[in-house]
């Protein structure tokens, strides 16, 4: 079966923006238009394996439409039937606007928090202490849109994505900086701008049906 791999979708692709020559597999990446949004997409013969290359090429795709005004990535490895995509599409389009508009004009700012210690043990104390270093992150952050994520290992690190304008980067690492700065025992460190992976909307037919 004919099969479209999808990068992303996006709002306003500026004009100059080209698609790259080569997707994942060596495939041809192109965009379509729908409903006047930007589809990116690789024709591919069947699923591919979501391995760390296909992963690494994906979020390079995804990350050369950073200018435009809005762009929702989709997991890697999804894929979608040549002759569905229409239809695919048009069913989630109501999603697929509402979480475009939401992440207009924003980019992500991951905020890893990292124990500086080399101790293994799941610690519950150290967690906490993971968790009340990231509400003061967020407090000090003051943007409404953000994800705190532990790790599978508790106590060891965990991360906060922040939803920030895109003109405002520099200001929210300014306000972050002081909390950072007296972090004792644990490494803040901001990684970013990049696509708003945390605050895509899952797409599946269990969700849309939901949201319907």
């Amino acid at each position: 079966m004919d099969l479209r791999y999808l990068y992303a979708v996006a709002d306003a692709v500026p004009r100059a923006w080209r698609p790259p020559r080569e997707g994942v597999e060596g495939a041809c990446v192109i965009a379509v238009r729908i409903h006047s949004l930007t589809l990116v997409s690789s024709p591919v013969p069947g699923r591919p394996l979501a391995t760390p290359r296909l992963v690494a090429r994906h979020q390079e795709i995804v990350a050369g439409l950073l200018d435009a005004r809005a762009v929702l990535p989709f997991p890697p490895g999804t894929t979608v039937a040549e002759s569905a995509i229409g239809a695919w599409v048009e069913r989630r389009l109501p999603r697929l606007r509402a979480a475009l508009d939401e992440v207009a004009d924003c980019v992500e700012i991951t905020v890893r928090l990292l124990r500086l210690d080399a101790a293994p043990a799941r610690d519950r104390a150290s967690g906490e202490r993971l968790r009340a270093l990231a509400d003061h992150l967020v407090e000090r952050a003051g943007l409404p849109q953000w994800r705190y994520r532990p790790s599978a290992r508790d106590g060891w690190a965990a991360s906060l994505a922040f939803l920030v304008p895109r003109g405002d980067v520099p200001a929210f690492l300014a306000h972050i900086a002081p909390v950072a700065s007296r972090a004792e025992g644990l490494a803040v460190v901001p990684t970013g701008p990049s696509a708003p992976w945390s605050f895509a909307p899952s797409l599946d037919e269990a969700s849309i049906a939901r949201a319907g």
